[in-house]
């Protein structure tokens, strides 16, 4: 009989110990800043411009030459609500794309990190180390 009561109690101080580690789990992506790039792979000459905004925030317009990058960072809402979109416009074009939207990306690597090419937006995977990940534009 005492063992069956010691044993449930390492059994209850156990899962005790393991309770803050799985609540951490799940908040860690919400508690942390999350970085944003946005690089013009264009090619030679062709100027990327970047106009990006969440319903709070403009953050102005930036234009990049050829491989160069903007970058911006921000802390998730708890709520879940978070969206970050970009208008990019090269050679009198306007294109759409959804830089960060929570449901989808919160998750993903804590740095997003977008290669703006002609007719997709791809993002490079932390964990395959490849920009797999590619979306056509709205328009």
């Amino acid at each position: 009989m005492t063992m069956v009561i010691a044993s449930r109690h390492i059994l209850f101080f156990s899962l005790l110990l393991l309770a803050p580690l799985v609540v951490v789990s799940h908040v860690w992506p919400i508690s942390t800043y999350r970085h944003v790039y946005i690089r013009n792979d264009l090619g030679n000459d062709t100027l990327l411009t970047v106009h990006c905004k969440d319903k709070n925030n403009d953050l102005g317009v930036q234009k990049l030459k050829y491989t160069e990058e903007f970058k911006f960072q921000f802390k998730p809402n708890v709520l879940g609500e978070t969206l970050y979109f970009c208008g990019l416009t090269w050679d009198g074009k306007l294109n759409w794309l959804v830089a960060f939207e929570q449901n989808r990306d919160i998750y993903f690597c804590k740095d997003l990190k977008w290669s703006i090419l002609k007719n997709v937006a791809c993002l490079f995977n932390c964990d395959t180390q490849n920009d797999d990940t590619c979306i056509n534009y709205t328009h």
